[in-house]
C-alpha cells in the first residue's frame, strides 16, 4: 500500500513538474515575444518620428516657397499697376487718341508736322457766328461729272458747295446731292434740299444753309462772326 501511494506521488509530481516546464517555456516564448514587439513598437515609432521630422521640413520648405511666390506676386502686380499708370499717361485715349490719330493722318497725308502744331496752338473754345453774311447763287451741276469749278466758293475761299443731281427732268428737292468742302477737313456729303449746316472754321462755327427756289439754280448762305 505505501509503495502504491509513492508510486502515484511520483507521477502526480511529474505531472506537475511537466505542466511547471510546460508553463515555464510558454512563458519564456510570451518573454520573448514582448521583447520582440517591443523591439519592433520601438522600430516603427522611430521610423514614424523620423517621417514626421521629414514631413515637418517638407513643410517649411513649401511655407517658404510659398511666401517668396507672395512675394514675388505683390512685385508682378506693382509692377503691371505701374506700367498701367505710365500706359495711361503716356498713351492717348478717348478724346485725345482721336486727335492723335487724326493728326497722325495729317501728317501722313503730307501736311507738315509744324502746321498741325500751330493748328493745335491756335485752338480755343469754339463760338458760334449767326451774323448775317454771305449769300450767292450757283448753277446745279447735271450728271455724274463734276467739273473743277463747278459750284460757289465762300469766306474767302474756304468754304466750298456744290450742288448736283443726275438729270433735269429730277426732283432737285429730294434728288440733289449737296457736297459741302471746307478747307483742311473732308468733304462732307448730304441728300436734298434745304440743307441747314453748321461749317467750323478755326474756333467758330458758322450756319450754312442751301436752297433752290430758281429751277437750275442753288443758293448758298453762309454767317459770319460781325464787327
Amino acid at each position: 500500500m505505501s509503495r502504491e501511494r509513492r508510486r502515484r506521488r511520483g507521477q502526480l509530481m511529474l505531472r506537475v513538474t511537466k505542466w511547471l516546464v510546460a508553463l515555464g517555456i510558454f512563458a519564456a516564448l510570451g518573454v520573448v515575444a514582448y521583447q520582440s514587439g517591443l523591439e519592433l513598437a520601438g522600430t516603427e515609432v522611430t521610423r514614424l518620428e523620423t517621417r514626421l521630422d521629414e514631413v515637418a521640413t517638407e513643410a517649411r520648405d513649401l511655407h517658404l516657397r510659398n511666401s517668396r511666390l507672395e512675394a514675388d506676386l505683390r512685385q508682378a502686380r506693382e509692377a503691371n499697376v505701374a506700367l498701367q499708370r505710365r500706359y495711361d499717361r503716356d498713351v492717348p485715349s478717348g478724346a485725345s487718341a482721336a486727335v492723335f490719330s487724326l493728326a497722325q493722318q495729317r501728317i501722313g497725308a503730307g501736311i507738315p508736322r509744324e502746321r498741325i502744331e500751330q493748328v493745335l496752338r491756335d485752338a480755343g473754345p469754339v463760338r458760334t457766328c449767326d451774323a448775317r453774311g454771305t449769300s450767292r447763287r450757283f448753277s446745279i451741276v447735271y450728271g455724274t461729272r463734276i467739273p473743277d469749278s463747278a459750284g460757289v466758293e465762300l469766306a474767302e475761299g474756304l468754304v466750298r458747295v456744290v450742288v448736283s443731281t443726275a438729270t433735269q427732268a429730277d426732283e432737285v428737292n429730294r434728288t440733289a446731292q449737296v457736297v459741302v468742302t471746307v478747307a483742311g477737313q473732308d468733304p462732307r456729303t448730304f441728300t436734298g434740299l434745304p440743307q441747314r449746316q453748321v461749317v467750323t472754321l478755326g474756333n467758330a462755327e458758322l450756319a450754312l444753309s442751301v436752297t433752290s427756289e430758281i429751277r437750275g439754280f442753288a443758293t448758298a448762305a453762309l454767317t459770319n462772326c460781325g464787327g
